[in-house]
């Protein structure tokens, strides 16, 4: 359950939906050079390159390794080493395309994709991807190597096969027998291969002749398709930030001061979408959580236009649903409307209905206990600090009596799954599809499940249980209502999405909205 929420939080900082702002996005072939290095810096060393046991290295892995299906921009299906697909209710069947090869120079066959995902799916494995983009829910993998095909079956209905189980990257016969040889070099059918690793420094991707089975038929022919990718760590962001503007590195993140200095230079940029505010409230153990009216007046004591100012330095924005990246799945707006709005009085008498009235002291009380919430925070979030203690004002204005209490990524987990022991917790969990919240929402609490805040809400689980096995927009209609069920009893409260800007120099790419890293078939070098 905790490698679930360890992916989810991992995800937060790492993917998002991106697009070329400032210029626009498409690659211009009489603008490009073929050949060459594309350089990315990234602020941290993404580890070992292996896409089932390591989700932090999911999106320098998508150079490598190739799914059954891609998503656009846009978010329509598109072919990958699958041709053709068909979907019924509870089963799916891809028919490869003929001639992929692996990096080894093997041919891909339908066995070994149907070996990739039955250790993804078995949770004994302990992949990454297992809860994150495989569904729990149990299915069965069969082969046919003569017709090509893979036929996912279900235990039961789920309508999202192609865009979880379809995009699980592929690893080869030779990577799945030894893992260890991904250290330092790939197994997959990708764009590019792992040609050289040095950990803490960068990581070189050389790219493969011949590939012609990318997105929509995608293939490294294409004018201006780099020779080499470098993953380049650059830990410093102003160092990034000045090493784009002198064209030694073609993509970086930059979040901070250093934005007007591209901006000024305008720069394209690619901007991801991320969760950064959203309040949790623990509704077990007869915390003061788990009352509806206490919820509902916590709520309206905040001005959520607020905390979405301080939690993003007055860069973000306040979410529409779920799941943070644009363009949703499903696309509706679920929450605007559906949470209190701000008004402290209307708080106060929520509070005097629910028995919690004002003692001498100011603080709140029922039954001689006081009205206390201890609330949790990221204590590596930039925003984190500020933000908690704009929450515990607002809520002292009210009669509360607030503790707060700063947690790494480690507590963080504990306090979660292990002790439970909290009021509230001011975390973004990064959801990219609405089946991904269910076990956090619903079922049995740790250390038997997810549901670490201990929802019980049978609306939700209703209209949750009958869209899972449901495709399509009515599917989707069901999704729509089951988070609107949530929002409407203030189960959880996101506040702030932030959009963070991927500069670009000397180059152009797309990427599907789900990690940061480029397509890469949509990488292109320009010449000025």
């Amino acid at each position: 359950m905790r490698r679930l929420f360890r992916a989810l939080i991992a995800i937060t900082a790492t993917t998002g939906l991106v697009t070329a702002c400032g210029g626009g996005g498409e690659a211009n072939d009489n603008a490009t050079t073929t050949g060459g290095t594309f350089t990315m810096a990234q602020p941290g060393d993404p580890g070992v390159v292996d896409p089932y046991r390591n989700v932090i290295s999911l999106e320098v892995s998508a150079l490598a390794y190739d799914g059954l299906v891609n998503v656009t921009p846009d978010r329509k299906v598109v072919s990958g080493l699958a041709e053709t697909w068909q979907t019924e209710a509870d089963s799916t069947t891809f028919t490869l395309k003929a001639g992929i090869t692996c990096s080894d120079g093997t041919s891909l066959t339908a066995s070994q994709v149907a070996a990739a995902l039955e250790f993804v799916k078995d949770p004994k494995n302990g992949s990454t991807l297992y809860g994150l983009l495989v569904p729990t829910i149990p299915f069965t993998v069969k082969a046919d190597d003569s017709a090509r095909t893979v036929t996912v079956t279900m235990e039961k209905p789920f309508g999202f096969v192609l865009e979880t189980i379809g995009r699980v990257p592929i690893v080869c016969a030779k990577g799945m027998a030894d893992p260890a040889m991904l250290k330092n070099a790939s197994s997959g059918t990708g764009p590019f291969t792992l040609s050289e690793v040095v950990p803490g420094d960068h990581y070189t991707f050389t790219v493969r002749k011949g590939y012609t089975w990318g997105p929509n038929g995608a293939s490294t022919d294409a004018p201006g398709t780099p020779s080499k990718v470098v993953i380049q760590v650059v830990a410093n962001e102003t160092t990034a930030a000045n090493l784009l503007l002198s064209g030694d590195v073609n993509l970086a993140r930059i979040s901070g001061a250093d934005q007007d200095r591209m901006t000024a230079q305008n720069l394209k940029y690619m901007a991801i979408t991320s969760r950064s505010g959203e309040l949790w409230f623990n509704q077990r153990d007869k915390r003061p959580g788990s009352e509806a009216p206490v919820r509902k007046a916590l709520t309206a004591a905040l001005n959520l236009d607020e905390l979405a100012r301080v939690s993003t330095s007055g860069k973000g924005k306040r979410p529409t649903a779920i799941v943070g990246s644009d363009p949703k799945p499903c696309g509706a707006d679920t929450l605007t409307g559906r949470l209190p709005a701000h008004d402290p009085a209307k708080a106060a008498s929520l509070l005097d209905e629910a028995g919690w009235t004002v003692g001498a002291d100011g603080v709140r009380g029922k039954n001689g206990k006081p009205l206390r919430m201890d609330l949790h925070y990221s204590a590596g979030g930039e925003g984190g600090p500020a933000t908690a203690e704009l929450v515990a004002k607002q809520w002292k204005a009210v009669g509360v009596e607030v503790k707060l209490t700063a947690d790494d990524s480690k507590a963080l987990s504990r306090a979660m799954f292990e002790t439970g022991d909290f009021d509230a917790f001011l975390v973004g969990l990064r959801f990219t599809m609405p089946y991904q919240v269910v076990p956090f929402v619903s079922g049995q609490v740790p250390p038997k499940g997810q549901n670490f805040t201990g929802v019980d809400n049978a609306d939700y689980q209703r209209l949750s249980t009958e869209a899972v096995r449901t495709s399509g927009d009515a599917g989707c209609a069901l999704w729509n209502e089951a988070e609107q069920a949530l929002f409407g009893n203030v189960d959880l409260v996101p506040f702030a999405d932030l959009e963070v800007p991927f500069f670009l120099s000397g180059a152009e790419a797309q990427t599907d909205g789900w990690l940061q890293m480029p397509i890469p078939t949509s990488i292109r070098l320009r010449s000025s």
